[in-house]
């Protein structure tokens, strides 16, 4: 059971959470997502490397916050014909449930050897982390730190009118 509260927000009794009501589509719902500000956390490090990064468990929890605004993701495995070759590509799909509107993108598994399951497993986490990330707009913690943190040279501001002079 839900009641309205004077912000007209529409709250559930049982867990007093605010219940957001699906957007009316696509884009507005993903403007919606979009303004939360939602980040994934580097939770993951890589020893080659030696660094950090947002594992796909973290980058697939982040963008199921889009869930409260109707939008949900599937990420199948595709095979496309490109030129003489046939590749395998991770195909990641957002759908606006209230509406059924979608949209795809493709990115492409790449290893160095496709006749490896380790690392064809690899190739297609990694697709699946960058391509979910692309396609919702999500940085990482740091990249969202980053790029809050003030310009360490001066900015300069210019007029779309002096073309030319800039």
């Amino acid at each position: 059971m839900t009641t309205k509260k004077e912000t007209k927000q529409m709250i559930d009794e049982k867990t007093d959470k605010v219940i957001t009501p699906p957007s009316k589509n696509f884009d507005e719902a993903m403007l919606a997502f979009q303004k939360l500000s939602i980040a994934a956390v580097k939770d993951s490090k890589n020893p080659y490397f030696k660094n950090s990064y947002a594992s796909l468990e973290e980058v697939m929890d982040a963008a199921r916050q889009a869930n409260q605004f109707g939008l949900y993701f599937a990420q199948p495995l595709q095979m496309i014909a490109l030129l003489d070759q046939v590749i395998q590509v991770v195909q990641t799909e957002i759908t606006h449930a209230p509406t059924g509107e979608k949209r795809t993108s493709q990115c492409p598994v790449r290893v160095a050897d496709p006749k490896n399951p380790q690392a064809m497993g690899s190739g297609i986490t990694y697709a699946k982390r960058y391509s979910l990330q692309a396609a919702f707009g999500l940085a990482t913690d740091d990249d969202a730190n980053e790029a809050t943190t003030k310009p360490k040279g001066k900015v300069q501001h210019i007029n779309p009118d002096d073309e030319g002079k800039w």
